[in-house]
């Protein structure tokens, strides 16, 4: 049985892991798609890819960077670039 460190860490990172993959698979099928030449195709692609990095990014300045900042012992708050 895994330990309480071992879950919360696999609760955390198999998402992140989960998503990342899925935000590379789509990248390969925009880069497939690039010469198409269909352009409203290309965009319609990509709407949802801009909405998972919007989403990660808004996640990681909520959820992660504060968690990181209490383990590193900083004090100075920051903010995720990509959550603005």
């Amino acid at each position: 049985m895994a330990d309480k460190d071992e879950r919360v860490e696999t609760e955390t990172t198999e998402p992140i892991a989960d998503e990342h993959g899925d935000v590379r698979r789509r990248f390969v099928q925009l880069w497939n798609e690039r010469t198409g030449g269909d352009a409203s195709a290309l965009a319609a692609d990509w709407q949802p890819v801009a909405t998972l990095l919007e989403d990660h990014a808004s996640a990681a300045a909520e959820v992660a960077d504060p968690a990181l900042l209490m383990e590193s012992g900083s004090e100075t708050p920051t903010s995720h670039p990509g959550a603005q």
